[in-house]
């Protein structure tokens, strides 16, 4: 690997790492959040939410725009933007205030994944892309280890100092972004499709809106039957307006593409599965075990350092693994460790059992996410990259909502949503103590529903292996 493609990685991997981390650190302060805004649960879901919205709208269609005027002033942009989105969070007086901010780190957070996957793809060649993969997915590994942690220690102080501590890593990225990286000139005609750029948003807002919603609302309300209408609605007609468009913002043919489509509904089911794994570890320890969070920053350890261990191999064990074949191992051991965790979630206060079975899920976590970024991004030509990676940083974020709302759904069908509340703001009365086996019921069946969405793509990526197989002979 030469000295740019090194440059390259190290700009990369901050923004990775900054998104990440910001993330991973922020979920284990969301009881000290409720306890500090005096917001309720379904509020402090959306200050993680909210960040996931703005980055899903906005990815493709900064994606696409990227292959039309090149990435690096995008890419650049993207730190200024989540400087600016953290110190609002930072100094947020009110629930409001604290979404607006995410918000804006959501904006920035945008520039910075819809760009990096495609730089890093620019900048190296198919022998040497593997690797570099690899080491940024250990990377952004590295960041949901160390995020729990980090967000353990810095809420005990103050949860705001989690916003603080993104703000020199922006600075950093922006001053090595604008030195390393070198713009390579588009050849696509500079046109973007408003009208679906319009559509897409709508169809995203509505969805996201529509699943968090979903838990605390009957099937046979006024507002689950307009969302699900307006929904279909929109969708349709995005539907519709790619079909027609000439420069769609996501090019439908790119469906087309075998291995781009399996690996893509692979990653959902990957990505529902971690997420759903990292939220459920981090409020069943703060929750029913009732522990602090620099200590369930701790105990979530073996999760997130697994993840991190395998996806530094994934990208060293190209000879020996096909990509296809880590794929679809990482998404059978991911399953295993969530069965397990279900399985020992009752009998919690064994922490080697608990350990281990973490460690299995993380290890499959970690070993997927390398070799299916590596397939994605190949499987398209390079002047579809920065719209390949804004497809792909769209399906992993609904996927980490979709995680978040399947634990919330689960969660609110066996515990009322004033007792979970009251769960986090440490008060203990019969009523609490009296739901806090039922907490840990609901805990396990959503481990087990993390499990079925981790090991259903698997028949899928095994079939696509043997299709590219005999298409090679």
């Amino acid at each position: 690997m030469n000295s740019y493609g090194k440059r390259i990685l190290a700009v990369t991997g901050t923004g990775s790492f900054l998104s990440v981390i910001n993330s991973s650190s922020l979920l284990i302060a969301i009881p000290a959040i409720i306890r500090s805004l005096r917001v309720s649960f379904f509020m402090a879901i959306w200050v993680i939410v909210v960040y996931s919205l703005a980055l899903t709208v906005l990815t493709p269609i900064l994606g696409k725009y990227s292959d039309i005027i090149g990435r690096k002033r995008l890419y650049s942009s993207g730190y200024i933007v989540f400087f600016l989105g953290s110190l609002i969070s930072s100094v947020a007086t009110g629930g409001g205030v604290l979404l607006a901010g995410r918000i804006v780190q959501g904006v920035g957070g945008a520039l910075l994944f819809s760009n990096s996957l495609a730089i890093l793809t620019d900048s190296f060649g198919p022998t040497e892309l593997g690797e570099a993969m690899g080491i940024n997915a250990a990377i952004v590994a590295l960041g949901t280890s160390i995020g729990p942690l980090v967000g353990g220690l810095l809420t005990e102080f103050n949860w705001r100092y989690i916003f603080v501590f993104n703000m020199p890593i922006a600075i950093y990225g922006f001053i090595a972004s604008t030195v390393t990286i070198r713009e390579i000139p588009s050849k696509i005609s500079a046109h973007i499709d408003v009208r679906g750029a319009v559509l897409l948003s709508l169809t995203i807002v509505t969805a996201i809106v529509f699943m968090t919603v979903l838990p605390g609302i009957s099937y046979r309300s006024a507002t689950f039957i307009g969302l699900l209408v307006s929904l279909l609605l929109f969708l349709s007609l995005f539907l519709y307006q790619e079909s027609v468009s000439r420069r769609p913002i996501i090019d439908p043919t790119l469906f087309r593409i075998n291995a781009f489509r399996d690996s893509i509904i692979a990653l959902v089911g990957g990505s529902i599965a971690r997420f759903s794994v990292l939220f459920i570890l981090i409020l069943f320890l703060q929750g029913p075990l009732e522990r602090n969070p620099l200590t369930a920053g701790v105990l979530v350890i073996p999760f997130a350092g697994a993840m991190g261990v395998f996806s530094f191999l994934s990208g060293n064990l190209k000879g020996k693994l096909s990509p296809s074949g880590m794929e679809s191992l990482g998404l059978i051991l991911s399953g295993i460790g969530s069965l397990l965790l279900g399985a020992v979630a009752f009998s919690a206060s064994n922490y080697v059992l608990l350990g281990s079975a973490m460690a299995v899920a993380g290890a499959g976590s970690g070993l997927f996410y390398t070799p299916n970024s590596t397939v994605t991004m190949l499987s398209v030509s390079p002047g579809k990259r920065g719209e390949t990676a804004g497809v792909r940083t769209l399906m992993l974020n609904l996927g980490s909502v979709l995680g978040l709302t399947v634990v919330f759904i689960v969660i609110s069908a066996y515990v009322p949503g004033s007792i979970v509340d009251s769960i986090f703001l440490g008060l203990t009365t019969p009523a609490v103590e009296n739901f806090t086996g039922a907490f840990i019921h609901a805990t396990q069946i959503a481990f087990i529903i993390a499990a079925v969405f981790s090991l259903f793509p698997v028949p899928l990526v095994v079939k696509s292996r043997r299709r590219r197989k005999l298409s090679d002979t």
